[in-house]
């Protein structure tokens, strides 16, 4: 009888042979393709408009405007400067984006961070790691990030989302606002369908109170929540239905319906809160 083994290491040889090769191949593939896509980012050019122009959709190393810019189609960048007025037609990511000036969008705006000296009007969502905005902020959609401090104003009519979002003048969202650390400082009207954090402060700014009032009831500094819930919670000047959390402290101007409470409870002699309940 024919002994078989040495057609077996033959065809164990060809199958050792077919494997490194694929191998070789596809780690080639993923050479090839990394190469590919630093010798994308090396061709990514810069642009920059001084007056008024226009930049198509499509990959960019440093876009800089200055004067009156569109910006049609999706656009990804490592940079964006844009001072005097902005106009995008589409969703923009940019590692950095920054307006100093007036700006309208119909898409989202992304990336890593977010500054705005002036107005930004959006009709999609903002995404950034970070923002700060000086001025004011509008969007139809919503807004998630990491960190976010306002000085001015933020308009959203859907939710918000951060790790910490500190404001001192307007907070205004149409959904929920979440926020490990809420530190407002109210300028103005600020409301929310729900808050929800760990540490919650809410505080009038001082000396704005009775000329916003004189002027228009609807502008005085005034919080106003269904449901405000968080570990460690200090209201000042809020219209809450539910207060829940584990330390909280009703200050001066509050009406609160319902107070539930783990910890610890106190309300100042100016607010009004309609029953409170020490949580089994």
């Amino acid at each position: 009888m024919e002994n078989p083994e040495p057609q077996l290491r033959l065809e164990f040889g060809v199958l050792c042979v077919f494997y490194f090769t694929v191998i070789a191949s596809i780690r080639m593939m993923d050479v090839t393709k990394v190469r590919w896509m630093k010798l994308e980012e090396r061709l990514a050019k810069d642009i920059r408009i001084n007056g008024m122009g226009q930049v198509p959709g499509g990959n960019y190393g440093k876009i800089n405007t200055d004067g009156a810019a569109t910006i049609q189609g999706e656009v990804r960048c490592a940079s964006f400067t844009a001072n005097g007025s902005l106009k995008l037609t589409n969703s923009i990511y940019a590692e950095q984006f920054r307006l100093n000036g007036t700006g309208r969008g119909s898409g989202t705006i992304a990336g890593g961070q977010l500054r705005v000296d002036g107005t930004m009007k959006l009709d999609g969502d903002v995404s950034f790691s970070r923002i700060n905005i000086n001025g004011m902020l509008q969007a139809r959609g919503g807004a998630v990030g990491e960190q976010a401090h306002i000085d001015g104003g933020m308009k959203l009519d859907g939710s918000a989302q951060y790790e910490t979002l500190k404001v001192h003048g307007l907070i205004q969202v149409g959904g929920r606002l979440r926020a490990r650390e809420l530190d407002i400082v109210m300028a103005g009207a600020c409301r929310a369908s729900e808050i929800r954090g760990e540490r919650i402060s809410v505080r009038k700014k001082l000396g704005v109170s009775r000329v916003l009032a004189w002027l228009s009831s609807s502008l005085a500094p005034r919080l106003t929540a269904e449901l405000i819930e968080g570990d460690d919670i200090v209201l000042e000047a809020t219209k809450a239905g539910v207060v829940r959390g584990n330390t909280i402290r009703i200050g001066p101007g509050c009406e609160i319906d319902r107070v539930e409470y783990r910890v610890h409870y106190e309300a100042d002699p100016g607010a009004s809160v309609g029953r409170a309940g020490q949580a089994p």
